[in-house]
């Protein structure tokens, strides 16, 4: 109270109070502490709460401080802020400053030279000429080369705005540094780039103008765009007389240009060496040869054609001189050959009637060095004996005659040649005269190196020596004749076993025998005749020796052990009554012949059978004519591989993998004989390839081994018949309790790799490529029944098609989306419609609840989640589904009981679309449906009398 009073200033009294007025006093002083206190408490909670919510802001700010820091770290950017004018001293600078030019945040902030030392000599004054505008103006960007820690320059764009004192003067430059130096590189590439561009068609306008080829380019109606000098040189035209042109006018006729347009289109937009005739200006016809390509646009579309012409006419009269060279060659070799065959018929009569030894000596001391077999029929000695004594022709002169003889020897060898008469002792002691007539082969000094001669017997015959030296002047002559002949001259006997009676020296070269040995052993030749041809042999001669001669040819044994092949070629001798006497004939070694005519059997037998393995092989693919094509076509069918565009189909049945693990395997093979055996039939019908069988999945080829211009036409002709042609194999399923198949068909046309394909040991005429797992991408679209097509093949099969919808779809392996039609129909010559069905879905009583899961590439995979049918017919269903799924993906389904319970068999279905203004329900197409779901879903497809009953029982089950 004391303490109050001396607040208001009271001045303090000492005169006692009354009791009632100091309880009074006291009652008011206790209510003014409680007020107090209660104040007190007020403030002392307020201050609480700001203290809370001081510290919730200190906290918001630290870790808004962090996030900060934490953006400035991982940004792109450098930011900074600098002074405004000067140096532009670095007042601030991210952290992420280290990470991109190498310096620390303290070095930039505390050296106010550090940014502007630091700028590449050549950038700097054009970096603070083009800033001081730019402050001017509030903000602006500027690049420039800084340089980086470690030495080396970065490029970096300064974007950055003026912040403004409140005088309205700038105070500070707030920015950010961004570095280009990849993107100033990728300017300078591109700059780099676009120069080689322009060279590049500086280049090629001058090699197009300076080609000696004629070089001609079309758009994509035919008409001439590009006539260069080569080409006015060549057909005569000014190219303002062409350009604008169709194409048809350069031709001989128009059939000429549709050939050259098929050939590319059958190599794939590519011809080269194709040989064709152009029509020059004057009329006359110019032979060219072409290497022509299609022109594609940015969009791959057909743009017009270029082609190199390259003149003919030289190298067509160099062909033609050269054939009539050729063909006086062989009439100069026929005649040389008949002349051959003259001199060959005068040897072998020579040889008949020859009855001189043929021998070389050495020409200094007359050692003989060879000596011919028949010297033991006329002097009595084996050649051997005369060929090991050096002194045997000397000591067996007459000793009369040996001085003669050595005093003419010696003129006679100076002179090169001569002949010379002496008698020579006989083995049995008597002396006969011989002629010895040689010739005198030199070195290449000059000097007399071997004496080359031949011995006559003229004994008996001394007193006609002029007509004997004729005959030994023929004699020399028949001896070179019989040392250069390749054929074995020799006599025979006419009966018996046509025993020996003359054989010429080559026999030991050609058959590796002696002459004598065949002389002295009667049975010689035959014992060595293949006993395989000894009977033939026989029986032929009989014939040949009574109408005179002839030849044949039997395999003859070689001394070392094999057989040789001979042509016998004979005349029988007469005697004065017209008898046989003697055979006189040729023996040619044939065994080269012989076996290149084997070889060429053999290769006749190789082809044969590989016309037979191909007639069987794609006899059951292809049809008869497509087969006869392969054989008949040198390009019809070739081994390894060619790059082509062909249309490709592939077929698969709709849920015949869970169909057949329900059937017995006897009546799964009989099913898929029958579709099989139907389907081949409609695709042999329309002339495709079938390259595969994968399960009951068809792989079949349009284009390959035969291309043919209307390939895609056809394959997508034959998918239309296989569909329609699956009514029939349902009828007979339906007849023997089987249950109804559905296929679906996927088209594509594309380039791939055809040819045979595999390994020595096995190989299969097959195509590989990305184009084929495209094709089967497209089949895996589809549901049961129906034909989707790529726009490649759309095009390609022109404008016939009967189209349903389309669709974008994602492929997979394919960078972007490609469409597909799908197709209802064909018309010109094929005329066929599928059968249009639709199936109208009844909204059922109750919902279906299930269970589903989406399957990949025949592989179940992600969690599984919960839906509903709603609607539903018989192939048919609108389904709720938990989660949004893609278009055309597949589903596993379990239908799910009243008691939460999944109903026996799995049913499998494709989405084929989401159901207009809604999320969550899709268009359900079923490709499996077991026997046990298949008879629940006909009861809830039943007549609206008994649906509301079978769904309650449904979900009851």
């Amino acid at each position: 109270m004391y303490e109050a009073e001396g607040r208001t200033g009271r001045p303090k009294q000492d005169v006692p109070l009354p009791a009632a007025a100091v309880a009074e006093d006291d009652k008011k002083t206790k209510k003014q502490l409680v007020d107090e206190i209660s104040s007190l408490r007020q403030r002392i909670q307020d201050l609480e709460a700001f203290e809370s919510e001081r510290k919730a802001i200190a906290k918001e700010l630290k870790g808004t401080r962090q996030r900060l820091q934490y953006l400035l770290a991982v940004s792109p950017a450098i930011i900074y802020t600098t002074k405004a004018s000067g140096d532009y001293a670095c007042t601030f600078v991210s952290e992420n400053l280290r990470a991109i030019m190498g310096y620390g945040p303290q070095e930039m902030t505390t050296d106010p030279k550090g940014w502007p030392d630091h700028l590449h000599p050549d950038d700097a004054p054009r970096a603070f000429g083009e800033m001081l505008p730019m402050i001017g103006r509030g903000g602006g960007s500027v690049e420039y080369r800084f340089r980086h820690r470690d030495g080396h320059y970065i490029w970096i764009q300064d974007t950055f705005k003026v912040v403004y004192d409140d005088s309205g003067h700038p105070l500070e430059l707030v920015g950010a540094w961004a570095e280009i130096t990849e993107r100033k590189e990728a300017e300078r590439h591109a700059l780099e780039a676009n120069a080689e561009i322009q060279e590049t068609k500086r280049y090629l306008t001058r090699l197009i103008e300076s080609s000696p080829d004629a070089i001609i380019a079309t758009d994509k109606l035919g008409n001439v765009v590009l006539f260069n000098e080569g080409a006015e040189t060549l057909l005569g035209y000014r190219a303002s007389e062409v350009v604008g042109r169709p194409t048809t006018q350069l031709y001989e006729n128009e059939d000429r240009s549709r050939e050259l347009v098929l050939e590319m289109r059958k190599r794939g937009g590519m011809a080269s060496g194709y040989e064709s005739v152009l029509r020059a200006k004057d009329g006359h016809s110019v032979p060219v040869l072409i290497a022509a390509s299609v022109l594609l646009d940015k969009d791959g579309q057909e743009a017009g054609m270029v082609g190199f012409a390259t003149d003919l006419r030289t190298r067509k009269k160099e062909e033609e001189e050269l054939r009539r060279a050729h063909d006086e060659l062989e009439k100069h070799v026929e005649e040389r050959t008949t002349e051959l065959k003259a001199a060959r018929e005068r040897l072998r009569y020579l040889m008949t009637v020859t009855p001189a030894i043929v021998y070389t000596n050495q020409a200094s001391d007359y050692t003989c060095t060879f000596v011919s077999e028949n010297v033991s029929r006329i002097m009595g000695f084996s050649a051997w004996e005369m060929l090991e004594d050096k002194d045997f022709w000397t000591v067996r002169l007459h000793p009369e005659d040996a001085k003669r003889v050595f005093g003419e020897m010696g003129p006679l060898i100076e002179q090169g040649s001569g002949t010379i008469e002496y008698r020579f002792r006989h083995r049995d002691g008597h002396y006969i005269w011989i002629q010895d007539t040689f010739r005198v082969m030199r070195d290449d000094q000059g000097n007399p190196l071997e004496i080359v001669g031949s011995w006559a017997d003229i004994s008996g015959r001394k007193q006609a020596e002029n007509a004997l030296g004729e005959r030994m002047a023929v004699m020399n002559d028949l001896e070179t004749l019989v040392g250069a002949s390749p054929a074995i001259i020799y006599t025979t006997q006419v009966t018996g076993d046509y025993a020996c009676t003359f054989v010429s020296d080559n026999l030991d070269s050609i058959m590796g025998y002696a002459p004598w040995e065949m002389r002295d052993d009667k049975k010689f030749w035959v014992k060595r005749l293949h006993p395989d041809d000894a009977n033939r042999v026989f029986s032929e001669m009989d014939g040949l020796i009574g109408q005179g001669g002839g030849a044949l040819e039997y395999r003859f044994r070689h001394r070392d052990g094999h057989y040789i092949w001979i042509q016998d070629t004979l005349t029988v001798m007469r005697d004065d009554a017209g008898n046989p006497s003697e055979i006189v004939g040729s023996w040619a070694d044939v065994s080269d012949r012989k076996r290149v005519e084997a070889e060429l059997q053999k290769l006749a037998e190789q082809v044969e059978l590989r016309n037979k393995f191909i007639r069987e092989t794609f006899g059951k693919y292809l049809t008869d004519e497509v087969v006869s094509t392969v054989l008949e076509s040198p390009a019809g069918l070739q081994t390894g591989g060619e790059k082509r565009k062909i249309t490709m189909m592939m077929t698969d049945l709709r849920g015949f993998t869970s169909l057949s693990e329900r059937l017995p395997p006897e009546r799964v093979v009989a099913l898929l004989n029958r579709y099989l055996t139907t389907m081949v039939s409609v695709i042999k019908q329309y002339q495709g390839t079938i390259d595969e069988f994968i399960g009951d999945a068809i792989f079949v080829l349009f284009g390959a081994p035969v291309w043919q211009e209307d390939d895609a036409e056809r394959a997508v002709a034959c998918a239309v018949a296989m569909q329609l042609a699956m009514s029939s194999i349902n009828e007979q399923n339906q007849q023997e309790d089987l249950p109804e198949l559905e296929m679906g068909i996927g088209i594509h046309t594309g380039q791939v790799v055809v040819g045979n394909i595999g390994s020595a040991e096995r190989m299969k005429y097959g195509v590989v490529g990305s184009q084929v797992n495209l094709t089967s991408r497209i089949q895996s679209c589809t549901i049961g029944g129906q034909i989707l097509i790529s726009e490649t093949t759309r095009l390609e099969a022109g404008r016939g098609l009967k189209i349903g919808q389309q669709i974008e779809v994602k492929a997979k392996g394919v960078e972007h989306p490609i469409t597909l039609s799908e197709v209802l129909g064909i018309g010109g010559k094929y005329k066929l419609l599928l059968t249009e069905t639709s199936e109208a879905l009844t909204e059922l009583p109750e919902e279906i609840p299930l269970r589903y899961e989406v399957v990949e590439s025949s592989q179940v995979g992600g969690e599984t989640r919960r839906g509903a049918l709603t609607k539903l017919a018989r192939k048919w269903a609108e389904a709720r589904l938990e989660a949004p799924v893609p278009p055309l993906s597949n589903l596993k389904m379990r239908l799910i009981g009243s008691d939460d319970q999944e109903l026996p068999g799995t049913l499998y279905g494709k989405v084929v679309a989401s159901v207009p203004g809604s999320s969550s329900r899709f268009s359900v197409r079923f490709t499996s449906v077991p026997p046990e779901i298949d008879a629940v879903l006909r009861k809830l497809t039943a007549p609206p009398a008994t649906a509301t009953g079978v769904a309650s029982g449904a979900a009851a089950g």
